[in-house]
């Protein structure tokens, strides 16, 4: 159970860091695209120097707020995506809680069956079972 966790848990901190990577090297990308793609702009334009400061003012204002639009639809993706990772463990915790609940019901039900199938030759095995055969009844 801990390795599982301790798994899980290192699993969850690549996940969060390769994330992180990503969203790092498309905010890059993003933002060496746009400005490429302004500053091709202005040159056709041909503006002259005070225009062009102020329309690189303008283009870099537009990025940064294209870019916060696409990181928070991004990031919503990925919160919606760990809620449903979320849910899916705590269902599988719930289904695994249930089978060992009946697992220990029928053991309790049928403890004096079950001991008929005991190996007689085992008088170790025989003991054991009747200390462990108290958890059951």
């Amino acid at each position: 159970m801990k390795i599982d966790l301790a798994r899980s848990f290192e699993e969850q901190r690549r996940a969060k860091e390769k994330i992180k990577q990503e969203e790092a090297k498309m905010e890059q990308d993003f933002k060496q695209k746009m400005l490429e793609k302004f500053q091709e702009d202005d040159r056709i334009e041909q503006m002259n120097a005070q225009k062009r400061r102020m329309k690189e003012l303008e283009h870099k204002r537009e990025i940064e707020r294209l870019w916060t639009e696409r990181l928070a639809i991004y990031k919503a993706q990925r919160e919606e995506e760990q809620r449903e990772k979320d849910r899916a463990a705590a269902e599988e915790l719930r289904k695994a809680e249930i089978i060992r609940a009946e697992k220990e019901r029928l053991l309790r039900e049928n403890a004096e069956l079950l001991e008929k199938f005991y190996p007689k030759a085992s008088a170790i095995e025989k003991t054991k079972y009747a200390t462990n055969k108290s958890k059951f009844l």
